[in-house]
């Protein structure tokens, strides 16, 4: 399988709804790290899966200790 960041929008979709667990909670808590950025810097834009990558994977989303 290719790395998140090199796939496209159907792509990333697929793993979402695909059988490898690792791949879908690893984009899963990418795009629960996306939701809360937004909501914290009150941000209404649309973003698709590859967006939410690619801003993850440069250092946008911070994750915060529970």
């Amino acid at each position: 399988m290719k790395p998140l960041t090199e796939m496209n929008n159907r792509e990333l979709f697929s793993v979402l709804t695909g059988s490898d667990v690792i791949s879908q909670a690893f984009l899963q808590k990418i795009v629960r790290l996306h939701l809360q950025y937004v909501h914290e810097n009150n941000i209404h834009e649309d973003a698709d899966l590859k967006t939410m990558v690619r801003e993850y994977t440069e250092g946008l989303y911070k994750e915060k200790p529970e």
